[in-house]
């Protein structure tokens, strides 16, 4: 015999109901003895005053409880009741609804089983235990509505946003998220991120990681490539653990804002203000022999009509030969000056003024004429647009015709060695064209050409930001660029505002 049993043997009858009274009261649990055949039922006390009732003043019948059920509710209870009566459960258990003495509605966890059968075995007693579930059912259906109201959150937030849980499998994702990651509109929920994009860089992975070991993440601008476009994108990113009340992580929230334009149009304002100088750089070797030739030429004739001027009869056909030459050498040298004061000059606050296109051509051909000669390439103008007039400013437009020619000339030192610059009126736009003998540009690049950090250059020899500014700076002045697919050689077109004459 064992000493739990010798000690229960020992007890009175008196002193057993005391210890239950004393583990059910510890419990919490009140206790009913339904009779089945008459539908009288035992409450004891503890059940009368989870509710709120007077022991001595509740009926001891069924439908103390059946009334007091919520309607919604009550069928659902039966149902469970039958389904142990007729042996298909080992035992009844339900949650509830009951309304309580202040008409306010509990939720109530119920349990029994048959506790006495008649002589032909069919139950007549069935006894059970009722616990008060309200506090914890409370604050399920408050974590539940907070957890709801954050799911609505996320994925309604207009940045990308995704909530997941301690496996990565997702809560909630809002429409940025879901667009970044290329997921379409499927639902998200319960599906696991590495599945459903296992391409997912490192570097995410190990935010994830991190975050879930409860450690906070964030980054104000870092770069990410795209394992899809291998393109770099730029995101301002936080990752922070979701935890519960208890403090265990639960999963992660995380964010991010891609900031790529934002950092490109940066970029290209400081390359802007930069590339002006950059261009005289590249072009310095023939700006310098430009400014040189004159002067040399201004040397030489001067010092042929100081000698012819100091002869007792000079030669006039020699004297007007000269005058003829330095006003020519002249000329030349202050349209290399204008040239270079127009290209530095910082206008992006100057309003557009009338710029004739041949201005501009002399002023791109007195800076780069020399480089291309140096380079054995041939560059040529063709001006077919009849005098016509750009609306503009003139830095800019120089120093988007010396980007294009920039590029022309690295495509014609690979191919073939010759450079084109047309210009053409269509309608209320001038059109410009720079069009060179190179290899051409690779139909995998093409729809790349004008995004920022893209270059087909060989490494240190390009930022990937030259055509990005010529489009910015088009758009500036109401103006676009475009590669022009199809052509027989590789053409970039500057399609720009016309300036129209006002009647007189």
């Amino acid at each position: 015999m064992s000493l739990t049993t010798q000690f229960l043997d020992q007890l009175t009858h008196q002193q057993l109901l005391d210890r239950l009274d004393l583990a059910l009261s510890g419990a919490n649990l009140g206790i009913w003895d339904w009779d089945l055949r008459d539908d009288s039922v035992q409450f004891d006390r503890r059940w009368c005053e989870m509710l709120g009732l007077e022991h001595a003043k509740t009926p001891m019948q069924l439908t103390t409880w059946s009334s007091r059920v919520h309607p919604e509710d009550l069928e659902r209870c039966y149902a469970d009741i039958r389904a142990h009566l007729e042996g298909r459960t080992g035992r009844y258990e339900n949650v509830h609804r009951m309304r309580n003495a202040k008409g306010e509605w509990m939720h109530i966890l119920d349990r029994g089983r048959i506790s006495g059968r008649d002589e032909h075995g069919k139950p007549i007693r069935f006894t059970g235990t009722h616990f008060d579930l309200t506090a914890s059912e409370n604050a399920r259906k408050a974590i539940a509505q907070h957890e709801q109201e954050l799911v609505e959150l996320v994925t309604n937030l207009p940045s990308a946003v995704a909530l997941m849980d301690a496996s990565l499998s997702y809560v909630a994702a809002s429409a940025q998220w879901c667009a970044a990651f290329d997921l379409g509109a499927t639902p998200l929920r319960g599906q696991h991120h590495l599945e459903l994009r296992p391409d997912t860089a490192p570097r995410w992975r190990e935010i994830f990681r991190r975050a879930l070991d409860g450690e906070r993440l964030q980054a104000d601008e870092e770069a990410f490539e795209d394992p899809r476009t291998h393109q770099t994108r730029w995101l301002r990113w936080s990752a922070i653990p979701w935890r519960r009340a208890s403090g265990e992580v639960e999963g992660v929230l995380v964010s991010f804002d891609d900031l790529s334009d934002l950092v490109a149009s940066r970029a290209a304002r400081e390359w802007e203000r930069t590339s002006r100088l950059e261009a005289l750089a590249v072009f310095a070797g023939g700006v310098a022999h430009e400014i040189n030739s004159p002067l040399q030429v201004i040397g030489i004739e001067s010092e042929l009509l100081t000698r012819e001027l100091g002869r007792e009869a000079p030669n006039l056909e020699e004297l007007r030969e000269s005058a003829k030459s330095l006003s020519q050498t002249a000329k030349r040298a202050m349209t290399v000056t204008r040239a270079l004061r127009t290209l530095s000059r910082d206008s992006q606050t100057d309003p557009t003024e009338p710029v004739p296109v041949k201005t501009v051509f002399e002023h791109v051909q007195a800076l780069c004429q020399s480089r291309f000669t140096s380079s054995s390439i041939d560059l040529r103008f063709v001006d077919e647009s009849g005098d016509a007039i750009i609306d503009g400013r003139p830095s800019e437009l120089l120093h988007m015709l010396l980007n294009l020619l920039d590029n022309a000339h690295h495509a014609a030192m690979t191919g073939e060695r010759w450079v084109r610059v047309e210009a053409a009126v269509a309608g209320p736009k001038v059109l410009i064209r720079c069009v060179d003998g190179g290899a051409g540009v690779p139909k995998e690049h093409q729809s790349r050409l004008m995004s920022p950090f893209f270059t087909t250059k060989p490494s240190g020899l390009g930022t990937g930001l030259g055509l990005s500014i010529v489009k910015s700076l088009a758009g500036r002045t109401s103006g676009t660029l475009r590669f022009v697919e199809g052509a027989p050689h590789t053409t970039f077109e500057l399609s720009l505002p016309r300036h129209q004459t006002s009647p007189a």
